[in-house]
Parts: C-alpha cells; sequence; structure tokens
C-alpha cells in the first residue's frame, strides 16, 4: 500500500503505547512481590476453560450479554492475525497482491495452504458479522435496557464505535479488490463509473466481503478503490488508537484480563492469604503494601458490574461496591505513578504514600464487607476483592487500632474466653451436662472430633442443634468425642475483622493441641468453623479431613444408619438458604438440598436467589459481630425473599419478579408483605441468629426457622440400638 504512511502509523503509535505502558508497568513492579507461577497445569487449564474458552461470560443469568461479548471477543481473536497481515501489506505490494488475489501464482505452490486461508477467510467474516451484532446489541442495551449494573459512559461507546468502525472498514478493503477483480476479469477499466455485478462475483470463502463488492460495483471501480484505500488505512489508524486507549480505561482487560485468569488463586475462595507476622507484615496501609496481583486486578476491572448483580452490599445501599473500590484505586494508581515508583508526591517532592484508607476509600467502605465471595464468583477476568479488603482491616486493627467499637469486645472475648460472647470457658460444655458425651484424650479412640463451635455451645438456639447433631449421631453409631471445656473458638471471625494476630493466635493453639491428641478429622456443625479449619488450618500444620454436617447426615441417610418417618403435616412448605461460608466458598449446595429431600412430609422450594446465585445473610466477614447504621438490613431483604417464595408456594398466582430484569437487582427482597407460611431451612448458626432476627423484626411469627439438623432429628425413628459404634462413612470433603 504505502510503506511510509504504514510505518509512520506504526512507529508513532507504538512509541505512545510503551511510554503509557512503561508507567502501567512501572506501578506494578513497585507493588509486593507474591508467587504466582506455581500449579502451572492448572493455571493453563484455567485459562483455556475460562480465559480462551470465556465460561464464565455465559453463565445463566448473564447468557444473552455473554454470548454477544464472546461474538465480539471471538473477532478480536481471530482479526488478530488479520491485522498482522494487513500491516505486512501495508509494507508490501507484493503481500498485498498475494493475500487478495487467491489466483496468484504464489499460491500454486502450496494449494493446502491455499485452502485454509479461504477456511481463515471464512471464520473472519462470519465473526466480524457476528461482532457488528455484538455492537448494536450492546449500543441498543445502553442506550435503551439501562441495566443496573452498568455504568453509563462516552468511553463505552467510543469503544463500541471502533470495534464497528474495524468490522466495516474490514469489509470495505475486502470488497474493494473483489470489485478489482472482477472488473479486470470483465474487462472494465478503471474510470468506468461502475462494474456490472455478476453471482460470479460471490465466493463461499467471505460471503459478508462478497456483499459489500457487490453494494460498491455501482459506484465503479475508481470510486470502489478509494473507498478501499481509505478503508485500509481506517482500520490501521483505528488499531492503532484502540491500542493506545486500551491503557487508559476499563478496557485495559483486552490487555491484562487473560493474565489475570493465569494468575487467579490456586485455592477456595474461603482461604485467605497468611501475612508473616514475625516479618511485621501487619495489612495493607499504602498502595505499596498491594501485591503485584491486586495491581493486575485493579487494571482488568472491565466495569461490567457483575459483582453488583447479588452482592448483599450494593442492593441494601452499603457504602461499598467492588467496582467502584476497583475504579478508585486503579485511577488513584494512574494518577500517582510516579509517587509510587519513585516517591515523589504530586508536588514534586519526596514524601510517603497516603494511606488508602482516608485517601482512595473511606473506612466504612472497608468494613462494610460480609466477604460472602459473589464478586469473586461472578467476575469474568477473577478478580480477588475480599482478601485486598481484609488485609485494609488488618491495618486499621493492628496499626492503627482503628474499628467498628462494638467489636472490642469480640476480640477481648476472644482473648480471654475463646469464645467472642467472652462467657466463661468453664461453661463451655454446660449444653451437653445430661448427655454424658466422651471427651477427647479421656483413654478411648474416636474417629471424630466433633468441633462444637462457639455458637453451639453457648447460643440457646444453636445448643438445640448441637443436641440434635449428637442424637443423629448415635443413632447411627458415629465414633465421636468432643473436647469439652477444652474447646476454644476457631478464630474465623477475628481472621475476617482483621485481627490477624489474634486469629494465628487461636489457631496455632488448636493444631498443637489437636495434633498432640492425634486428631484426624472433624465434624463440624458451622460453615465458618468448617472453611477455617479445612482450607486455613493446613498452613498451620493442620492437615485434617473435615466434615460440615450436612455432609455427615446425608451419607448416614444414603447408607440407611438412620431412618426417617413423616412428623409434619403433607405439603409443609420449606425454603433453604445457603450458607456462604458452606456454598460459595466451598461447593457444598446438593448435600443440604438432598438431605431436606429425604424428610417425608416436605415440599422444598427454591428462592430465586439460591445455590451459586445465593444470597448473604449478612452475618460473614465478622458483620455477625457489628451494628448495620447504613442503608436497609440485609438480613431483612433475605427474609423478605424467602417470606415471599413460601407465599408463591401457596398461592401461585403471587406475582412474582422476573429474575432476567436487571435493572432491578434484588427485587425479591423488596416484598413487605407477611408472606406465606412455612419453614426457613439454615445450616450456619449465624444464617440462623440473622434470619431469626429478621423474622421478628419484620413480624413473621408464621415462618419457623430451623437448621436442617433439627428437622432430621424431629423426623428420625429411634431405634434401642444405644448408640453401639460403627464403620464411620467416607464423606467426601471436597466440593461437589
Amino acid at each position: 500500500m504505502n510503506p511510509i504512511i504504514t510505518g509512520l502509523l506504526l512507529a508513532g503509535a507504538v512509541s505512545i503505547f510503551v511510554i503509557t505502558m512503561s508507567g502501567r508497568v512501572g506501578v506494578l513492579l513497585a507493588m509486593k512481590k507474591e508467587n504466582r507461577l506455581d500449579h502451572i497445569p492448572y493455571r493453563v487449564a484455567q485459562l483455556v476453560r475460562f480465559g480462551l474458552g470465556q465460561k464464565r461470560m455465559v453463565d445463566p443469568e448473564e447468557f444473552t450479554p455473554g454470548l454477544f461479548h464472546i461474538f465480539i471477543y471471538a473477532a478480536f481473536m481471530v482479526l488478530a492475525v488479520r491485522t498482522v497481515m494487513l500491516f505486512v501489506m501495508g509494507f508490501s505490494s507484493t503481500a498485498l497482491d498475494v493475500l487478495t488475489d487467491l489466483s496468484h501464482p504464489a499460491w500454486d505452490v502450496a494449494p493446502p495452504l491455499l485452502g485454509l486461508y479461504k477456511v481463515y477467510l471464512l471464520v473472519k467474516d462470519i465473526v466480524a458479522a457476528l461482532a457488528l451484532a455484538g455492537v448494536a446489541y450492546f449500543v441498543w442495551t445502553r442506550w435503551k435496557v439501562k441495566p443496573d449494573r452498568m455504568s453509563q459512559s462516552w468511553e463505552a461507546y467510543l469503544i463500541l464505535g471502533f470495534i464497528a468502525g474495524l468490522m466495516i472498514t474490514e469489509f470495505m478493503f475486502g470488497g474493494s479488490h473483489m470489485v478489482a477483480a472482477h472488473a479486470a476479469a470483465q474487462q472494465v477499466p478503471m474510470g468506468a463509473t461502475q462494474v456490472p455485478a455478476a453471482p460470479a462475483a460471490m465466493v463461499w470463502w467471505e460471503p459478508v466481503t462478497s456483499l459489500m463488492g457487490l453494494a460498491m460495483m455501482p459506484l465503479g471501480h475508481t470510486t470502489a478503490h478509494v473507498l478501499g484505500v481509505g478503508g485500509f488505512f481506517i482500520h490501521l489508524t483505528i488499531i492503532l488508537a484502540f491500542l493506545n486507549f486500551l491503557p487508559l480505561g476499563k478496557h485495559f482487560h483486552i490487555i491484562t484480563g487473560l493474565p489475570n485468569v493465569f494468575f487467579q488463586r490456586t485455592h477456595s475462595t474461603g482461604k485467605l492469604p497468611t501475612p508473616n507476622l514475625e516479618k511485621e507484615e501487619f495489612g495493607t496501609a499504602t498502595v505499596k503494601d498491594l501485591t503485584w496481583k491486586n495491581g493486575l486486578d485493579l487494571y482488568s476491572c472491565t466495569e461490567c458490574g457483575r459483582c453488583q448483580t447479588h452482592c448483599p452490599t450494593y442492593i441494601t445501599g452499603k457504602p461499598l461496591t467492588h467496582k467502584a473500590v476497583n475504579q478508585d484505586l486503579k485511577h488513584w494508581l494512574w494518577d500517582n505513578e510516579r509517587w509510587v515508583e519513585e516517591g515523589y508526591g504530586p508536588n514534586g517532592v519526596k514524601e510517603p504514600l497516603p494511606e488508602i484508607v482516608g485517601s482512595a476509600l473511606k473506612a466504612e467502605t472497608v468494613w462494610a464487607c460480609t466477604s460472602c465471595g459473589w464478586c469473586e464468583q461472578a467476575c469474568p477476568v477473577f478478580i480477588e476483592n475480599v482478601p485486598r479488603l481484609i488485609d485494609m482491616r488488618r491495618y486499621q486493627v493492628q496499626v492503627k487500632a482503628e474499628f467498628p467499637p462494638e467489636i472490642q469486645r469480640v476480640f477481648e472475648g476472644m482473648e480471654r474466653q475463646g469464645n467472642p460472647w467472652g462467657l466463661g470457658q468453664d461453661r463451655r460444655d454446660e449444653w451437653a451436662e445430661d448427655l454424658a458425651l466422651p471427651t477427647w484424650g479421656d483413654g478411648g479412640e474416636y474417629e471424630y472430633l466433633f468441633f462444637v463451635g462457639c455458637a453451639g455451645s453457648y447460643d440457646d438456639k444453636q445448643k438445640k442443634v448441637s443436641r440434635a447433631l449428637v442424637k443423629i449421631m448415635r443413632e447411627a453409631g458415629v465414633s465421636f468425642a468432643t473436647l469439652s471445656k477444652q474447646e476454644m473458638c476457631n478464630g474465623d471471625s477475628a481472621r475476617r475483622m482483621g485481627n490477624e494476630y489474634l486469629y494465628q493466635t487461636l489457631a496455632k493453639t488448636n493444631v498443637e493441641s489437636w495434633n498432640a491428641m492425634g486428631v484426624k478429622a472433624v465434624i463440624t456443625q458451622c460453615p465458618h468453623c468448617f472453611n477455617t479449619i479445612k482450607n486455613e488450618y493446613p498452613e498451620f500444620g493442620g492437615e485434617y479431613r473435615v466434615i460440615n454436617h450436612t455432609q455427615l447426615i446425608n451419607e448416614l441417610l444414603k447408607d440407611k444408619r438412620i431412618k426417617l418417618s413423616s412428623v409434619m403435616n403433607a405439603g409443609t412448605k420449606l425454603t433453604y438458604h445457603d450458607p456462604c461460608y458452606l456454598g460459595r466458598h466451598n461447593g457444598v449446595y446438593d448435600a443440604p438440598r438432598e438431605v431436606l429431600k429425604s424428610i417425608p412430609g416436605l415440599e422444598v422450594v427454591e428462592m430465586q436467589r439460591s445455590q451459586r446465585e445465593g444470597f448473604c445473610c449478612g452475618a460473614g466477614g465478622g458483620r455477625m459481630w457489628m451494628e448495620e447504621h447504613i442503608g436497609t438490613r440485609i438480613n431483612h431483604n433475605r427474609m423478605n425473599e424467602a417470606a415471599l417464595t413460601l407465599k408463591h408456594a401457596e398461592d401461585p398466582n403471587t406475582p412474582y419478579p422476573d429474575a432476567a430484569d436487571k435493572k432491578k437487582p434484588g427485587m425479591v427482597g423488596d416484598y413487605k408483605e407477611p408472606g406465606g407460611k412455612g419453614i426457613v431451612a439454615v445450616a450456619c448458626p449465624f444464617c440462623s441468629t440473622m434470619l431469626n432476627d429478621a423474622k421478628n423484626d419484620t413480624g413473621r411469627e408464621q415462618i419457623q426457622i430451623k437448621d436442617i439438623t433439627e428437622l432430621v432429628a424431629d423426623s428420625m425413628e429411634v431405634s434401642n440400638k444405644g448408640g453401639t459404634v460403627s464403620p464411620s462413612p467416607v464423606v467426601s470433603a471436597k466440593p461437589e
């Protein structure tokens, strides 16, 4: 085409891009080091599945926009090869002739290569047309539908314009060469006002380009040639402008997204990074305390808003949206690159970096998170939001001593009495005084340690659950013992409220004690205990087989070691609330439901936000111990949905919001009527507390909040075996 123009465009654009990227990369290099090059086979598999395969883009709730996004993504991937070809054509007239004229003698040397090239051109044409459909869909969505999760911005329309321009100019360039080839075949001179169209002008390997060529033929050979050349250079200009625009906005994810997927965590989302307190790693104070992966996360945020769809803080009006946090931190980094890299502040003099909390973010934002994990599950590029916020809490607690005042007593209770209520350690086994439970270390041999947990030991309602589980295990002949008065809190709440020192003290004490006792397997009735012991204790040497009570009960039912009979009215309506730390963080969804469906007389109905899309009760992330002053209460939102679900089960004519309406996430949580009668089943003491409070606050006395264990124990047939110990079931602790 024109090597000089092509060279100038390329050199100028690449120079600007390198300068911009040097700043972006420099910031990452200035951040804390972190090893993300372990487990390479797993990372490659995840990259293929979720990066190249775009699996998260087509989740059921977001299938249509996800599909159209894949159209555009596919076009970019396929046209990347075409882009290289176009630049080569710009420098070489020979390459231009060969790549645009498939009858060129050069193709006679390798006929199979010509066949592959035709297939490529066919795929290119199809995906480019689909990309235009995607552009049209997203323009319509932003302009007319305006989903709540999407932020309106000129940048989005500019990028959509760039994409449309790339596809159209690609067709123009190809179409002009079809006009030229057809004109030559028809012996039409260059100056002719039009070129007669003919069916022969259509070729199977470029169907859309052929249509463009047919449309251009009436314009004449000269005009078509001018449009083709113009389209060529406009195409290259858009590509280079696009390239330089990427590091300036949300579309930076086109560069950073695939690496971010590759560098994702390789363990459960329920496991937090463990700082080395001996090296004085006390949390995130400034942006330089963030790791380079944290920085890459910020660069990769697409602002799609999927993290908001079921985010309990966003839906209930709290001052936290992970999208906004990511944007605030990202733009702070970009605006202060020299400060981060070299220490020179805005005034050009060296000065310390400001603390994140108080400059880029407000304290109330950091403390609002319930750590439910929805944002991380929904994110197409695997941004890790929760650990970053928890590490900011660590600094606020351990260095600044600035935190919600109500959690001071929780820390003191754990420090002095080993439980968040601060109740006497000598009262820890009062719930079982009449049960004559065996104690680990009393000389007997037991298969399972039943870790009762703080709520199961001290909370009046949860004590009933503890007793119910003992009843079930004894009936099934499970070999177990407790720690009685020696049991201490596992430390989950302390860790997620930022008191890492207290958590590590509790964890190390428990692990040392249990290992000395020879504990190999642990049964828990609290998902927070389950998650912490299963996912976080191994870092301190606590390698145990950890089983949640719903998994255990499900296996006992399957093995016919317990039998259930009908004690409820037939058709009793029940809906199940998924605990975040059992479901989302550990993948246990089926076991609780299988247990509930085994209970005669129950009719199990699902809430709209259930299983992977389950909605938090509001107690996670240590929020169980904090007051909720801003917005509406999260537990009320969830109880509203449960009441509506039970009402709809009673009367299918009850209006039920459409889950596909993305303009108003959480609509089911806005229900204010009394609702139906029935049971809300739970499998977590925190969820039980929150939903009971919400039930009472909203005046829904017709609804019962029951742990699955209680429902099973009430329905269980009790034999006269006297608790004979049988071989225990093999229960998988892996996600379902």
